[in-house]
């Protein structure tokens, strides 16, 4: 961890109180090493995009587009950059996600991407387990964890999308989903990685980012996508309600997908 990232996590845990002395912290966020989001008028405002190895979560109502979006953060980072990713999903087959998102052009057998990105379906595995009738006797958290780590040391992959945290908690039927969520995440910040999970909005006001009260807590950055309805009119917005480290634009923006360019804008 470089000393200017230390300084930044000191304040932001109330643990310097005179920075005299000190890096101005405006110079120290602007040397934290960014993935840029290559959402067309969201890195400018967010100092370049997410800062590196930061956990984000990408939270929205059904229909608001979050596995799409949080596609196009790993498609295009890996596209115009030296990384490569995973995508483990669970809410979509394999199949189905690969044909969509090839769809809206955004191709994983493209050969400028192609090995580096991997898509991983955890309901593949639920149902080959319950064929041998071991699923009641998995540690699902352990394993998941012990996957990703055998991923992160054999091919080295940087990024993870995780969708979503909701349906691995329906399928696994986990005791203390809190007390695993805060595992995982951990898991995933030893691991070094940057990563984007996807999860529902809750409670009674559907106000709630994660269905279990701790998600946005735990995350280093917040992404809200919205559904708003107006008789036969539907518009999607998306707004950085949280991003640690990072000067961001807050307020809720249109959200549009840039066919020609096979990438996210906000205007």
């Amino acid at each position: 961890m470089s000393y200017y990232y230390q300084i930044i996590s000191k304040v932001v845990k109330g643990e310097v109180e005179d920075l005299k002395g000190a890096p101005r912290i405006v110079a120290a966020m602007d040397e934290i090493e960014r993935i840029p989001t290559h959402i067309e008028g969201l890195d400018e405002n967010m100092q370049g995009g997410i800062p590196k190895e930061h956990l984000c979560i990408v939270a929205g109502a059904s229909g608001a587009m979050k596995s799409s979006v949080s596609f196009s953060l790993l498609y295009n980072a890996v596209l115009y950059g030296e990384t490569s990713g995973i995508y483990v999903t669970l809410e979509q087959g394999k199949d189905s996600l690969r044909s969509h998102m090839s769809n809206m052009g955004m191709n994983v057998d493209d050969v400028r991407v192609r090995n580096r990105i991997a898509i991983i379906d955890l309901a593949d595995l639920r149902v080959q387990l319950d064929q041998q009738g071991m699923n009641n006797r998995i540690d699902w958290m352990g394993q998941l964890i012990k996957q990703l780590t055998s991923y992160r040391e054999s091919i080295g992959f940087e990024l993870l999308v995780f969708d979503s945290l909701g349906a691995f908690f329906t399928l696994t039927k986990m005791e203390n989903p809190r007390d695993e969520i805060f595992r995982l995440f951990e898991a995933v910040r030893r691991l070094g990685l940057t990563s984007f999970f996807i999860c529902e909005m809750t409670g009674d006001d559907h106000k709630q980012f994660g269905e279990y009260g701790v998600e946005d807590y735990l995350a280093d950055g917040v992404v809200h996508l919205v559904m708003e309805r107006s008789g036969d009119e539907v518009t999607r917005k998306l707004g950085v309600v949280k991003m640690r480290h990072t000067r961001h634009k807050l307020g809720y923006m249109p959200l549009h997908w840039k066919e020609s360019e096979q990438r996210f804008t906000i205007n």
